[in-house]
């Protein structure tokens, strides 16, 4: 069962049913809008895509749906555009807009005239995972090798040791120590660029 991602919200009264328009000036481009409305149904389609993408990771949904608003965006979006047009706090869109940051997934953009920051999205989704890889799992994979190697220390420290516990903790280290080796593997196949 999905849970619905895009509540529906009622248009303020000043509103009277019409987009609202902010103006942004792009580098190198003509000025097109910034348009502050709800996604259609294929860009809500898109954005469910990335969250699923990212709840394989076990990422909040906030996270996939930044990620996706910004990918279909097709340019830099300002920080209220992610609440309004998703329908989440600031707080779960400026957590989820520093994690994509910190995976290098996202970047702020300057816009000329504009003091806001805007946003824009690494549009390869290998990115993402790439960033995930080695912010995320790669710390974690060190952080219980180094765990591991504490059991097995205590465990050859200990008289009476239960060979099952024994066998077990070296399993874990086996399978660690592979799952290292594998990582740079997985992570020279995200770069590989389709």
């Amino acid at each position: 069962m999905r849970v619905a991602l895009f509540p529906r919200r009622r248009k303020p009264a000043s509103d009277h049913g019409h987009a609202s328009v902010a103006v942004a000036a792009t580098p190198g481009a003509s000025t097109p809008p910034l348009v502050s409305r709800e996604l259609n149904e294929t860009e809500r389609e898109l954005v469910e895509w990335f969250v699923d993408f990212t709840a394989l990771m076990g990422v909040p949904a906030s996270v996939g749906q930044i990620y996706g608003l910004l990918y279909l965006s097709g340019r830099p979006l300002p920080f209220d555009n992610f609440g309004e047009r998703l329908g989440i706090s600031k707080g779960s869109a400026s957590q989820g807009l520093r994690f994509l940051r910190d995976l290098g997934a996202v970047r702020i953009v300057a816009i000329a005239g504009d003091r806001r920051e805007f946003y824009e999205a690494e549009i390869s989704p290998t990115r993402l995972v790439a960033g995930f890889l080695n912010e995320k799992v790669q710390p974690r994979l060190k952080a219980s090798d180094e765990r591991l190697a504490r059991l097995k220390k205590n465990l050859k420290e200990v008289e009476a040791v239960d060979p099952m516990l024994a066998e077990r903790v070296e399993r874990l280290h086996v399978w660690s120590q592979r799952a290292r080796q594998f990582l740079p593997v997985v992570a020279g196949l995200v770069k590989i660029r389709t």
